[in-house]
């Protein structure tokens, strides 16, 4: 056989090889991007209409990322060949395809979660963040000892050790540049990246109930009265929450206390009633054990409620014969939602004031916020101060901005 066959069909290879890798960085680079900026609590707060159009983007890029992953799947076989006597290579490829195969699977699950049970959805959720939080600090590790800067500095150290020709004794070893260079930068995307992962990594290592973590809030100075737990709650009768939230929010979390609390039902209804704080922790409360489902992907289960029952404040206030549907107002004075009569009439549906035991963190909530647990979380409401019933339909906050009105897990 011609050899300078078998080396022009070798270039051809190298050349496609090199195409899909320039593409696949382009494409990671870009999820990556658009990955932080949906993490991001700032940007939630600030752009939530543009968070919407970058959640489409991330995930129609996400399927065109797929494409270079099947253009090589062919050539994986001839491209292990040529490194067959290149182990580091070999390792790093395995790893790659590792990172991009998990976060494409994981994507594709929470992408069609609604196909899946919550418990899927929230093991992909925990495994798309886990590679991406290794890919990211990695992609910026390859991308910098792989670029042209770093491979000429590299050319220029060769041709330095070539002229002085250094000679290094067996008990005197040096690094040389190329390795100091490497890990140096490796050091250097540890150090940046390393806060991030610990912020995100900590609520898994430790996952505290209500009854064995204080609020990192001072929710007990804030309130007066505090709430007595029923002896269902505390202990909680669900064994203490499974799982962790995620804390999200549209605007800064309002300053509430006993002074300026007030909660009221009105609109189409016989009997508008409000309560300040002292009057509404005297009303009669129950307790119920339910999940909690995030959009986004996460739960947290066997959580033990609280509270008054949306059913019971609607009762007593008496409906309207025109009222069609329930609204909810939030105290931060931006986020509203809306029920259904018939959905908010569900026995499982619950102005909550404790959640295993104690009052309701401010971050999550609290004090008071709605608990609809067969819906996603947009739909509980937080910071709720405010129940109307209206005789038209009424488009949420996350709703106008894109989210399915058919909320149901």
């Amino acid at each position: 056989m011609d050899k300078s066959i078998f080396f022009k069909r070798q270039k051809k290879l190298m050349l496609k090889l090199k195409q899909l890798h320039h593409w696949n960085a382009i494409l990671f680079t870009v999820l990556a991007l658009t990955g932080l900026i949906l993490v991001s609590s700032e940007f939630r707060q600030w752009l939530p209409q543009v968070r919407i159009w970058v959640k489409d983007w991330h995930i129609w890029i996400g399927f065109v990322s797929i494409l270079p992953i099947l253009f090589y799947g062919p050539k994986l076989a001839r491209h292990l060949q040529t490194l067959r006597k290149q182990k580091a290579n070999r390792l790093n490829l395995f790893f790659v395809l590792f990172v991009l195969i998990a976060l494409i699977i994981s994507g594709l699950l929470l992408t069609y979660h609604r196909s899946f049970s919550p418990r899927v959805s929230s093991a992909a959720l925990i495994v798309h963040d886990v590679m991406t939080w290794i890919g990211v600090p990695y992609l910026i590790y390859h991308s910098i000892t792989r670029s042209q800067w770093f491979k000429a500095t590299e050319k220029r150290r060769r041709q330095k050790l070539q002229e002085e020709r250094p000679v290094i004794e067996k008990w005197n070893p040096i690094m040389n540049r190329r390795t100091f260079l490497r890990r140096g930068t490796g050091a250097a995307v540890t150090v940046v990246f390393t806060p991030f992962i610990y912020q995100w990594a900590k609520p898994y290592f430790s996952t505290p109930t209500a009854s064995q973590t204080p609020s990192p809030l001072p929710m007990t100075e804030l309130f007066t009265p505090m709430p007595k737990p029923s002896p269902h709650s505390n202990p909680p009768i669900g064994g203490g929450r499974s799982g962790t939230f995620r804390y999200y929010s549209v605007t800064s979390m309002p300053e509430v206390n006993d002074e300026n609390f007030s909660f009221k039902i009105d609109g189409f209804v016989h009997n508008p009633q409000s309560w300040n704080w002292k009057e509404f922790v005297d009303l009669n409360r129950n307790v119920q054990v339910s999940d909690f489902h995030c959009v986004t992907g996460w739960s947290v289960y066997d959580v033990t409620w609280e509270g008054i029952k949306l059913k019971d404040i609607l009762d007593q206030a008496g409906i309207n014969s025109d009222a069609r549907y329930v609204k909810f107002y939030s105290q931060d004075g931006v986020y509203t939602d809306t029920l259904t009569i018939e959905q908010a009439m569900g026995e499982d549906i619950m102005v909550a004031m404790l959640m295993d035991g104690q009052l309701i963190e401010n971050r999550n909530g609290g004090p008071v916020r709605l608990i609809v647990p067969k819906m996603y979380a947009y739909k509980s409401v937080k910071w709720l101060n405010r129940i109307e019933l209206i005789d038209h339909e009424h488009t949420g906050y996350w709703e106008q901005r894109g989210y399915d009105k058919d909320a149901w897990v």
